[in-house]
């Protein structure tokens, strides 16, 4: 769970510095924020699809044959309120959007909906892939050979995220107690803040080291490389990712994502406490932040804001460019959406729409019925090699 809240708070600092700043933008990048947005990349996500692979197992229960239905209907229905929140921002600042149809399964933008969708294939993928001889190695030839796929949809995440997923689910319990070792974690602490000095200085300053290349120019190529990985290269042509480089850019983002990922555990609290509940409450923030931080009433007042401190008029399409505007709306802003999306009364209410009661809509033995023609299945497969299911 403290992993969980570190991460989901990132998210939605993250998504909030997109939408009000400009840090997220190789022609207007941000001294320092755009260094942490550098260094969360790789991080963030990757992180999730971690450990939501160790929360996973390669069997087909009841109860998860549930929830993975619960997961489509959930992506169904945070699509709709996407679709619907979308409108009425856009109709909200007098521009015209198009009602219908609604876009669920090729949306004009990236959402956070795709984890969902992701999550459920994943596990629904799990069991095939426990039995390949080499899983890790097969998903991540997947995931390079994805940059020269056109899927037919917005979600490249799928393969691309995938191997984070089956590292997380192979991990042994024994390789995350490492990580308490005083020793392990020092110098894993120790990477990670170096790490992240590193790419402060360098944004901070604008160059690297003599003959290197400018901050704006390494900026571009994490920007480009993320949005690959997401299938889409911002400002740019879908060919940009089919090319040779960007295969040697992903092939670079796991190699430099394995030490980060740890470093960034190592410097996290072991103890639980009241810090630990956004993690436990972290799905719900999750989806629901959108909804808040886009919120066409809210916009409104965060732009009538940068506009004030900045001195001219801010907007999307010309996002505040300067430190302060990060400070005095995104962080805030950003701490206060976790905080208030994690207290009981949105659990409470909202429930339904993060975990759908699909009893009311399906009869209770029907998803014994889906565990009972798995394992029969199963019982006709040859058994399973590669990654071993951990019984929990």
């Amino acid at each position: 769970d403290n992993a969980k809240a570190a991460l989901i708070f990132l998210v939605v600092m993250y998504h909030t510095m997109v939408v009000y700043t400009s840090a997220d933008r190789p022609e207007g990048t941000i001294p320092l924020w755009s260094g942490v947005l550098c260094l969360l990349k790789p991080v963030v996500m990757p992180s999730f699809c971690l450990i939501s692979g160790h929360l996973s197992r390669a069997d087909l229960t009841p109860r998860r044959a549930y929830e993975l239905c619960q997961l489509v209907v959930t992506y169904a229905v945070f699509q709709s309120l996407y679709h619907v929140n979308n409108m009425l921002a856009y109709r909200l600042a007098g521009f015209e959007f198009r009602a219908l149809p609604v876009q669920i399964f090729q949306p004009q933008s990236q959402v956070v909906t795709w984890f969902l969708l992701a999550l459920a294939l994943w596990r629904l993928l799990l069991p095939a892939a426990s039995r390949l001889r080499a899983p890790i190695a097969t998903s991540l030839v997947l995931a390079h050979a994805a940059l020269f796929v056109d899927l037919g949809l917005n979600y490249q995440n799928l393969l691309s995220f995938f191997p984070f997923f089956l590292i997380g689910h192979g991990l042994p319990p024994a390789a995350w107690r490492t990580l308490d070792h005083p020793a392990v974690r020092a110098v894993c602490s120790l990477v990670f803040a170096g790490a992240a000095a590193l790419a402060l200085l360098f944004s901070y300053t604008g160059r690297s080291f003599k003959g290197g290349p400018s901050f704006n120019l390494a900026f571009a190529n994490v920007t480009s490389t993320y949005g690959c990985m997401n299938g889409y290269a911002p400002d740019a042509t879908p060919y940009v990712c089919s090319t040779v480089g960007a295969l040697w850019l992903r092939l670079l983002f796991y190699t430099s994502s394995a030490p980060l990922i740890a470093g960034f555990f190592a410097v996290l609290p072991r103890r639980a406490g009241p810090w630990s509940i956004p993690g436990h409450m972290s799905m719900f923030v999750y989806l629901l932040h959108p909804l808040v931080i886009t919120n066409g009433l809210i916009m409104k007042q965060g732009f009538r804001h940068l506009s004030a401190v900045s001195g001219r008029e801010v907007n999307v399409w010309s996002p505040a460019t300067d430190g302060w505007a990060v400070t005095s709306l995104v962080l805030p802003l950003s701490m206060g959406v976790v905080l208030v999306l994690s207290t009981p009364p949105v659990r409470w209410l909202l429930w339904p729409l993060i975990q759908p009661p699909l009893s009311l809509l399906v009869q209770d033995d029907a998803f014994r019925s889906i565990a009972d023609s798995y394992l029969s299945l199963r019982a006709t497969g040859q058994p399973r090699r590669g990654i071993t299911p951990r019984a929990r």
